[in-house]
């Protein structure tokens, strides 16, 4: 058993003349392919790595990265691809955390390489690759390492979007049943391509855009940097893939720069595939308006690796995640009781999944409290409709007790991102002055706007559609938001903008008289109170903060 001859198998490498890697400016034959990873087995033995040692990759997406990381594989060591974001501290983490003998790194990440290796005075064995990696035309034979079903293959690092990152470890098993969505709901055959925008250190991208397109014999599409929306218009006019995954912050991108006429130019593109975060229905509904396709929306986590619920493009609801996949087994259990299936009630998935992880790096006690009895504990909450949809209700750390009532702070996202001004929302539980947990709104402009304007525009949208109890206590607007090295929104960072700060605003009501009205004052508080009779509230009394 080892994943790499579950995919370049005696059948596969006959077919020689299907594409399995394509680039910009080439690509690979899965016979190709096969040859490379020899090659890098022979590479990577030579340099000292052995059986069960621990190699991180720290590349983009590119085919040298793609080879090295099944030759990994290959000889039986495992496999840790981390984000080429990571800066040399993060990756001195990563490095201590897996006790990893090996780093492969290329000219995307040289730099931050460089300076780790120099710190760490050798300790490591360093692998650069480049476009010269491969010139020989030596083609060794180096037989595929067998390796158990308990046996490590390859790690995951969380997103640490709430706190530190987990190594979430994986083994070699038989990942056959997980290429059901791809096989059934997206019918990919061999030789069709695909595209993720997210990169291949991402468990979304590395199992789902990589290893399952691969099992089945498709090509895969490979871009080395980081996406734009101009890069994916590009790729999805000019390459045509049968499938794109992506996520939602993509979809709507797309969107805001969609002109008349745009959406004909992606119907090359048959499947359309959101996950990583909540995909809003409304962006859904507008896709499909907009291009005549869906948006699939599917859920899965690097616990799994691979997914766990996913929709179709015909009948599943705007805002569901669709129904379990093969062999996935959910519950919902609130507290210690494990609800009926069809109660339509709230509570948190637990799942059992065949590629479940096996544990948590070094954290035997996050293991032991998120991994009970092959079920895993994922803190979303989820509901089932009577017609078995299944629907992600956000985070049970998203849940917060204000005023001695529950609020979730999914329900403020939405009511931000209805408001004209907004582009995106994020909503983030975080103590006050005083120790109390509160709300705390962050948003980006859907247009050219000041602060000031903003920041008004989305307090009295917030104010007209939501109760006291719900309204944040922190208002901020940012250029951009923060984001982990896998690109999803670092909540900790937005948590650490507003946390032990005294809130912002009270409400002051606004009272009519004839033939004019008294100005509603929105009043801020860093410090102390400033209301003066019809005048404008000082804003800039108030340090706002961006995000560089």
């Amino acid at each position: 058993m080892n994943i790499v001859s579950q995919i370049f198998n005696a059948e596969r490498l006959s077919q020689t003349s299907i594409i399995a890697l394509q680039w910009s400016s080439g690509s690979w034959t899965y016979s190709e392919l096969s040859s490379r990873i020899q090659q890098a087995s022979v590479d990577l033995k030579s340099r000292g790595i052995r059986f069960n040692d621990h190699v991180i990759l720290q590349c983009s997406d590119t085919p040298h990265f793609v080879a090295y990381y099944f030759a990994v594989l290959n000889i039986g060591a495992v496999a840790i691809a981390v984000s080429s974001r990571l800066n040399s501290e993060d990756l001195e983490f990563v490095s201590k955390d897996s006790a990893a003998v090996g780093l492969v790194y290329d000219s995307a990440t040289e730099r931050s390489c460089a300076k780790f290796l120099n710190q760490n005075d050798g300790g490591l064995i360093a692998i650069y690759i480049d476009d010269s990696t491969f010139r020989s035309e030596l083609r060794p034979e180096l037989e595929t390492v067998h390796r158990g079903e308990k046996d490590e293959a390859l790690w995951v690092y969380s997103s640490g979007s709430t706190s530190r990152p987990k190594g979430i470890v994986h083994t070699h098993k038989d990942f056959a049943v997980c290429c059901d969505f791809h096989s059934r709901t997206l019918g990919l055959q061999i030789g069709e391509k695909i595209f993720c925008t997210s990169k291949s250190s991402f468990a979304y991208a590395l199992a789902n855009a990589l290893l399952v397109p691969l099992k089945l014999g498709a090509t895969v599409y490979l871009h080395p940097d980081w996406i734009t929306l101009d890069v994916v218009h590009t790729i999805l006019t000019r390459e045509r893939p049968k499938v794109l995954f992506s996520v939602p912050s993509i979809f709507r991108g797309l969107l805001e720069r969609m002109n008349p006429g745009d959406a004909n130019q992606y119907s090359g593109t048959e499947f359309f595939v959101s996950a990583g975060e909540h995909l809003p229905a409304d962006i859904r509904r507008e896709w499909k308006r907009s291009t005549g396709r869906s948006v699939i929306n599917v859920y899965g986590c690097s616990e799994t690796l691979f997914l766990a619920f996913a929709g179709d493009h015909m009948n599943t609801p705007d805002n569901s995640v669709g129904r379990p996949l093969s062999g996935v087994v959910p519950r919902l259990v609130n507290g210690n009781d494990v609800l009926p299936i069809d109660s339509d009630e709230k509570a948190v998935l637990h799942l059992n999944h065949p590629y479940m992880f096996s544990h948590y790096a070094n954290r035997d006690k996050d293991t032991e409290e998120r991994l009970v009895d092959q079920q895993f504990i994922t803190g979303d909450l989820y509901c089932r409709d009577a017609e078995g949809w299944w629907y992600h209700m956000g985070r049970e750390d998203e849940l917060i007790k204000v005023s001695g009532q529950w609020v979730y702070l999914r329900d403020i996202e939405k009511s931000g991102l209805r408001s004209d001004v907004a582009f995106d929302v994020a909503v983030v539980g975080a103590d006050d002055d005083a120790g109390m947990v509160r709300p705390a709104l962050f948003f980006v402009p859907s247009r050219e706007i000041s602060v000031e304007d903003a920041s008004s525009e989305m307090l009295n949208h917030i104010q007209s559609e939501l109760p006291k109890i719900k309204r944040p206590s922190w208002i901020r607007v940012l250029e951009r938001f923060p984001r982990t090295a896998n690109g999803k929104i670092s909540r900790q960072d937005l948590r650490k903008m507003v946390q032990g700060t005294r809130r912002d605003w009270i409400q002051v009501a606004a009272y009519r008289r004839v033939g004019w009205v008294w100005p509603r004052a929105n009043c801020f508080l860093p410090q102390y109170l400033s209301l003066v009779w019809q005048r404008k509230p000082r804003y800039d009394e108030f340090s706002w903060l961006w995000s560089s």
